[in-house]
C-alpha cells in the first residue's frame, strides 16, 4: 500500500521527531577539546552537545565543527561548518527519513542553536 504525502507535512513529521529525539531545554554543550584561546576567552571550533551531566554518563548527541578546526586546504574544510551525531541517532533518522531529515535538521539546528551549518556527516 503506498501512501501520499506533502512534503510539508513530511517536514513537520521530521521536526516533530528531530524535537522528541533533541528537547533543546534539555540539551547541554561545551567546547570539549579547546576551551580557551590564547587570550583566554572560550573556543568555539568544536562544541559538543549532551544530555544530562558532561562528567557523569553524559549521553552526547551531536558535535559541530567549525571551519577553523579543520586544516585549510583539506576536504573537510570545504564542507564545514559540520554537525556530526551520534551513530544511535542517526541511524534512528535515517530508518524513517532516509537523507530527507537533514536539510529539516539544518534549519532546526540553526534557529534553536542560532550556529551555521553546511554538512551533516
Amino acid at each position: 500500500m503506498k501512501y501520499l504525502i506533502t512534503e510539508s507535512k513530511l517536514e513537520e513529521t521530521i521536526l516533530t521527531y528531530i524535537n522528541s529525539l533533541f528537547n533543546p531545554e534539555e540539551i547541554n554543550y561545551t567546547n570539549p577539546y579547546i576551551p580557551y584561546d590564547e587570550y583566554g576567552n572560550e573556543d568555539s571550533k568544536v562544541i559538543e552537545f549532551y544530555f544530562g551531566d558532561y562528567f557523569d554518563g553524559d549521553d552526547i548527541c551531536f558535535r559541530w565543527y567549525d571551519c577553523t578546526y579543520f586544516n585549510p586546504g583539506s576536504p573537510a574544510s570545504e564542507i564545514c561548518p559540520t554537525v556530526s551525531l551520534e551513530y544511535k541517532y542517526e541511524r534512528s533518522l535515517n530508518g524513517y527519513f532516509g537523507d530527507m531529515w537533514h536539510e529539516p535538521f539544518k534549519r532546526w539546528f540553526t534557529k534553536k542553536f542560532n550556529l551555521p551549518i553546511k554538512t551533516i556527516d
